[in-house]
């Protein structure tokens, strides 16, 4: 299913109800994969699914792209093709969780998603594979709001 940019992607950030309670059960969740003694390959996959459990519980869900971060071209203009992108790139999380005592609040809190368009998305993927986070969107030149309050991020 495509999605497009619209209207609503104007709106402000709406903090889901159930947020707290989800964001408890996913910490309960990766720390619960972290210690299966299962291959790490398929233990890797179920990581990153359970990262994406926190972008859809952060409002970024299936039905609708409206996660706390947009960019300004998905803010701005109506019918682009638009996809999520992880701000921080999900192997170096993936490696967090696995190490010996992880932060799961720091991970939790940079396991954010960002609304993009399709072009944007291609443009951060051809930066520095060294460069993570809000510094990848700056060098691509993604300019991105927070929708709480839309202020500028990047």
């Amino acid at each position: 299913m495509a999605f497009v940019s619209d209207l609503k992607h104007r709106s402000l950030y709406l903090v889901p109800t159930d947020l707290e309670k989800n964001i408890a059960d996913i910490r309960i969740l990766l720390d619960g994969i972290r210690l299966l003694p299962i291959g790490a390959a398929i233990k890797k996959r179920i990581l990153v699914q359970a990262l994406w459990e926190h972008a859809y519980a952060t409002g970024n869900t299936q039905q609708a792209f409206l996660g706390r971060y947009r960019s300004e071209a998905v803010v701005n203009q109506a019918g682009l093709a638009i996809q999520r992108d992880h701000i921080y790139k999900k192997a170096a999380l993936i490696r967090e969780l696995l190490s010996a005592s992880p932060n799961f609040d720091e991970i939790l809190n940079r396991a954010h998603c960002c609304v993009v368009t399709v072009h944007e998305h291609r443009k951060l993927g051809l930066v520095d594979k060294a460069i993570d986070g809000w510094e990848r969107y700056r060098v691509a030149g993604v300019t991105v709001f927070d929708m709480v309050d839309r202020a500028k991020v990047v």
